[in-house]
């Protein structure tokens, strides 16, 4: 920790800043860092690579009223949607395009684009097609019979499992046919571009069983269970599909709507944490799953063990931002909690930081092309940039740990407070003892007239406060309620 002892006065200014987002790797009593400094709460917002919290965007009602399940960009412009109404799952387009079979409310639908057509799956139910203009039935007899539960997309195949009668099997179609598997074909044909099947039950040496799978660096199909990942390479070309020996994947996958390719990784959710797969630097020829959120441990496992079953967690990724977003239905409450991971690139290399959220208690997520969306239990909502004035605001609430600002067990005697934030809204401080008692509060109105935008310090304004209190340790509460962009890049206490 950097304390400034100002010599005329003999007072001295303890700073935290440079906030790294929540930890629960340590104790609350155990993370006064100072020069990086994690937090006990933030919610609505997030660490930027800077180290400023940021409040999340705002969010602009889209379409729908129900509860939405999930949802899926057909292109930039139409989204589809399976929400809940009164007698179940009904699928349907922002333009209107509905299905007439409705799903049961129990039913995890999961889907993919391939040939500029959307497939639907559900375990148990047959697959349904949206082309843009309307829904209708698979036509391949044999994805009909097997009943998917999955589905993904791969060098110009179709790929499905968690079917019926084998928890085991991948069925891959024809190439460029979004309706031909295996058994639609000429049992005797010999064309290199035939469907085919894959089946992983001696690969497994258990009775796991396929929880999800996604491509993976464009030729690969990932096919996860709930301990391990195999990874095959795929070609249009049948005679060419082999299994990939040099991946190494120890952490299985909880739910296949959590999986996301950002970039060169396959992100997912496991048991026991958000990892990716991806290949390892040293070499670059070994594909591993790394764990990506060991400093939020606690905090995941609490999150994934409010849910009933693991599969209907949802996750998006949002390219943009560089945040990975994971939707966790609460049991018994229809509720569901946010989990965000941004992930921070500099000269420091790759890091990750989190924050949770219950802004409009969304349920699922898409992104295309910029556009990042949310369903909720009120319908679908886009969510516009952090800067951005329109839509609806989140309320932020921050906590910091127990802040010592010097020896553990000795009084010390605060001044005042310096807050270094920008904003236009009303912004609440308050400071909690370490015996968990309220000690002083007060509201900063803060404006952006000298905002012009720049991310860069010197900064442009700080707000200081009287605090005249004594105290042990501190952890300050931040609540703030206003417009457009809001940061806090950090705060520094007078000690005399």
């Amino acid at each position: 920790m950097t304390t400034k002892v100002n010599s005329r006065t003999r007072t001295r200014y303890v700073p935290y800043q440079n906030f790294t987002g929540l930890d629960s790797s340590r104790d609350l009593f155990n993370q006064d860092d100072g020069e990086r400094q994690a937090l006990h709460v933030l919610e609505n917002a997030f660490a930027d690579f800077r180290g400023q919290i940021v409040r999340d965007g705002p969010a602009e009602y889209r379409f729908g009223s129900h509860p939405i399940k999930h949802t899926i960009h057909y292109d930039t412009d139409t989204l589809v949607a399976v929400s809940e109404k009164g007698d179940g799952l009904h699928l349907e387009s922002e333009q209107g395009f509905s299905f007439d079979f409705v799903y049961p409310s129990s039913a995890i639908v999961t889907s993919t684009v391939f040939n500029r057509q959307i497939m639907l799956t559900a375990r148990g139910l047959a697959p349904t097609i949206f082309d843009g203009s309307i829904f209708r039935a698979s036509s391949s007899s044999a994805a009909t019979v097997a009943l998917p539960a999955f589905c993904t997309t791969v060098q110009q195949r179709l790929c499905i499992a968690g079917l019926a009668a084998s928890d085991t099997q991948i069925m891959i179609s024809a190439a460029n046919s979004i309706d031909t598997f295996f058994g639609d074909e000429e049992v005797d044909s010999q064309s290199p571009l035939r469907s085919g099947n894959l089946d992983i039950a001696n690969l497994l040496g258990t009775a796991d069983k396929i929880t999800g799978i996604s491509s993976f660096e464009t030729d690969k199909l990932c096919i996860f269970t709930n301990d391990r990942a195999f990874v095959f390479k795929l070609d249009p070309d049948i005679t060419l599909w082999e299994l990939q020996t040099e991946a190494s994947a120890t952490y299985g996958c909880a739910s296949h709507n959590t999986i996301a390719e950002a970039g060169s990784d396959l992100l997912y959710c496991s048991r026991s944490g958000i990892h990716a797969l991806r290949r390892v630097t040293d070499n670059g020829l070994q594909i591993a799953s790394v764990n990506l959120s060991e400093q939020i441990d606690q905090i995941y496992r609490s999150l994934f063990n409010k849910v009933t079953d693991p599969q209907q967690i949802n996750a998006v990724w949002d390219q943009d931002e560089g945040q990975y977003h994971v939707f966790f239905p609460i049991a018994g409450t229809g509720d569901f909690n946010r989990l965000t991971m941004t992930i921070n690139g500099g000269s420091e290399g790759i890091r990750t930081s989190f924050s949770t959220g219950e802004f409009v208690n969304a349920t699922c997520g898409t992104s295309l092309g910029g556009n990042l969306v949310f369903g909720t239990k009120r319908g679908v909502y886009d969510i516009n940039k952090i800067e951005s004035n329109e839509g609806a605001m989140p309320f932020v609430r921050i906590e910091t740990p127990v802040l010592w600002m010097g020896e553990l067990d000795g009084t010390k005697q605060a001044k005042s407070i310096t807050l270094q934030a920008f904003g236009d809204g009303e912004l609440t401080i308050t400071a909690i003892d370490d015996q968990n008692r309220d000690k002083w509060q007060t509201t900063v109105m803060l404006t952006d007239e000298d905002d012009d935008g720049r991310r860069t310090v010197p900064l442009q304004r700080q707000y200081e406060r009287p605090m005249s209190i004594r105290f042990r340790g501190l952890r300050f509460k931040f609540e703030y309620k206003g417009t457009g962009l809001f940061r806090i890049i950090g705060f520094a206490v007078e000690l005399v």
